[in-house]
C-alpha cells in the first residue's frame, strides 16, 4: 500500500496515452498530476478520474482536488 510520506506511486489501471506504459501519480500539497516515466507526457485527475481505484482514492483523501 502507500504511505504517507511517498510523494510519488505507481498509478494501477491508468496508463499514457501517447506510450501506453503505466502512468506515475506524483503527489504535492495542492495537487497529484499523472506523468509517464518514459515519454514525461502528463495529465490531470480529472482525465483519469473513472479509472481512479478504491486503494488510489484513499491516498488522494487528503490532498485538494475538484474531480466533477
Amino acid at each position: 500500500m502507500f504511505g504517507r510520506s511517498n510523494r510519488m506511486w505507481q498509478a494501477r489501471g491508468m496508463v499514457c496515452e501517447k506510450c501506453g506504459l503505466e502512468l506515475q501519480a506524483h503527489r504535492g500539497c495542492l495537487e497529484v498530476i499523472l506523468r509517464c516515466p518514459f515519454c514525461g507526457a502528463a495529465y490531470t485527475l480529472q482525465r483519469y478520474a473513472p479509472e481512479m481505484d478504491d486503494d488510489f482514492e484513499e491516498e488522494m483523501g487528503f490532498v485538494p482536488m475538484d474531480r466533477i
